[in-house]
């Protein structure tokens, strides 16, 4: 169940993140044609409070990943930073990645 739970939290942030890409497009062509009504309003509150936890998730994870690949004594120092520097920078990418090779097999 754990592996199950960290496999959908890797990929959670990814399809969050295009979700709410291709709904703030949809809004700002919503947006775009004129006057707001009350439930396109409340859609775009909904798409925010979605970027925020997508945000979070993120942090949240990339924290948990970087502390579970610095505990990993499989990795060489070089490939503990290369692993922190990866998933600090492209996180969202790699997430599905670093669970594939490290989390799957635990």
């Amino acid at each position: 169940m754990k592996k199950v739970l960290s496999c959908i939290l890797s990929f959670l942030p990814l399809v969050l993140i295009a979700f709410v890409i291709i709904a703030y497009i949809v809004a700002a062509m919503v947006i775009g044609e004129g006057i707001m009504t009350t439930p396109e309003i409340i859609a775009v509150i909904c798409l925010l409070l979605i970027a925020v936890v997508a945000v979070l998730l993120t942090f949240v994870l990339m924290i948990i990943y970087i502390i579970k690949a610095c505990k990993n004594p499989a990795l060489s120092t070089g490939m503990k930073v290369l692993w922190v520097f990866v998933l600090y920078s492209f996180n969202v990418l790699v997430f599905p990645v670093f669970w594939f090779i490290y989390i799957r097999k635990e």
